[in-house]
């Protein structure tokens, strides 16, 4: 599985402004959009190996959700969530959280899947 895989699954969030790994940023190194924003990122790819080669693998994933307010940062990753139930995602873990940097809420979703 690679970014490419889950993009379609996630490009309808937060009108569409989802990025894999960083927002876009302006010269200055400050995002140069206006939240709410996904950012996804693929955080590991762990195959298993078995005497014939590799059997299966797990994919760990990370979406951020960045927005002005945490209740419409837990919002969107609950959609996230929704969009990737297909994917039959396992140790889902949710976080919540705060950038002072940027003055934004995060809404983190972090899972696994095993393909």
């Amino acid at each position: 599985m690679t970014e490419a895989y889950f993009y379609p699954l996630l490009s309808h969030l937060a009108d569409g402004q989802v990025y894999p790994y960083v927002a876009p940023l302006s010269d200055d190194g400050q995002p140069s959009i206006s939240p709410p924003w996904v950012i996804f990122s693929l955080v590991s790819d762990v195959s298993s190996d078995v005497l014939c080669g590799q059997a299966e693998y797990r994919v760990s994933v990370q979406i951020d959700v960045y927005s002005l307010t945490i209740e419409e940062a837990r919002s969107i990753r609950d959609h996230a969530l929704e969009a990737v139930k297909p994917l039959a995602p396992t140790e889902v873990t949710k976080i919540p959280g705060y950038e002072p940097d940027f003055r934004l809420y995060r809404a983190t979703l972090e899972f696994q899947v095993t393909a």
